[in-house]
C-alpha cells in the first residue's frame, strides 16, 4: 500500500540521512555546473534547463562547453543516484556499504550514466525537432515522457537487482505500467514539493538568490528523498514491502 511505501521511505531517509546527504553533494555540483559555465540555461522547479532556441546562435566553443558541462553533470547525477540506491540496498540486505560503493563507482554509475546520456540525446533531438515544427509546447512533453519511462526505475533495477542496462530499461517500463498509481503518486509528490519550495524561495528572496536556494534544497533534501521513495516503490514488487 502507498502508506507502507511512504513509511518505509521516511524511515530509510531519516535513518540514513547523513550518508544520503553526503552522496547528494555531487548532484548539487551537477546542477550548479550549467550556471557556472555561462551556458544559456534557465532555472525552474529546482533544475537547470537549456534554452533550445539559443542553440542555433551558439559558437563551436559554446557548444563544446555545453557538451562538457552536460557530460560532467550527468555523471555526477548518476553517481549520486546510484549511491543513494546503494544505501537503501545495504539497509534492506545488510550488505557492506563500503564494498558496494566501490562497486558502484566502477560499474553501476557508468551504466546509469550511459542510459541517462542516451535519454538526454533523445530529449535534445525532440526539443530541436518540435521547435522547428512549432509544436514544442504540446508534443515535446508527451515525447519526453515516453523517453523517460524506461529510465525512471532503471537505476533501481541496475543497483537492486544487478540487471543489465537494456533489461533495466525494460523493467522500468513494466514497473510504471504495473504500478501506475505509485508512479503518479511519486509525480504528484515531486511536483508539489518542488513547486512549494520554488514558490517560497522566490517569494522570500531575490530571484538569483532564490534560484540558488532552490537548487541547494532540491539537491540536498528533495531529490534524495524522491530517489529513496522511487527505490522503495521499485522494491514494493517484493512481498515484504507490499
Amino acid at each position: 500500500m502507498a502508506e507502507n511505501i511512504l513509511s518505509y521511505s521516511f524511515k530509510a531517509y531519516r535513518e540514513n540521512i547523513k550518508l544520503i546527504s553526503f552522496f547528494s553533494i555531487p548532484s548539487l555540483i551537477a546542477l550548479l555546473i550549467p550556471t557556472v559555465v555561462n551556458t544559456p540555461v534557465f532555472s525552474a522547479l529546482g533544475g537547470s534547463f537549456l534554452r533550445t532556441g539559443s542553440i542555433p546562435d551558439m559558437t563551436g566553443a559554446d557548444l563544446g562547453v555545453v557538451i562538457c558541462g552536460v557530460l560532467i553533470s550527468l555523471y555526477l547525477v548518476s553517481f549520486a543516484i546510484v549511491n543513494i540506491n546503494l544505501v537503501i540496498k545495504s539497509q534492506r540486505t545488510s550488505t557492506n556499504i563500503k564494498k558496494e560503493v566501490i562497486k558502484g563507482i566502477t560499474g553501476y554509475t557508468l551504466n546509469v550514466f550511459s542510459l541517462f546520456l542516451m535519454g538526454t540525446i533523445a530529449l535534445l533531438i525532440i526539443q530541436l525537432v518540435t521547435f522547428e515544427m512549432g509544436a514544442q509546447k504540446w508534443l515535446a512533453p508527451a515525447l519526453s515522457l515516453i523517453v523517460w519511462l524506461p529510465l525512471f526505475y532503471a537505476p533501481a533495477a541496475l543497483v537492486i537487482d544487478d540487471m543489465r542496462p537494456y533489461r533495466a530499461a525494460q523493467k522500468s517500463v513494466a514497473m510504471v505500467i504495473s504500478k501506475l498509481p505509485y508512479f503518479l503518486l511519486w509525480a504528484v509528490i515531486a511536483f508539489v514539493l518542488l513547486a512549494v519550495f520554488d514558490f517560497a524561495a522566490l517569494a522570500l528572496l531575490p530571484h538569483k538568490v532564490g534560484s540558488l536556494a532552490v537548487l541547494l534544497l532540491n539537491s540536498l533534501l528533495l531529490m534524495p528523498f524522491l530517489i529513496v521513495l522511487q527505490t522503495q516503490i521499485y522494491m514494493s514488487k517484493y512481498t515484504i514491502l507490499d
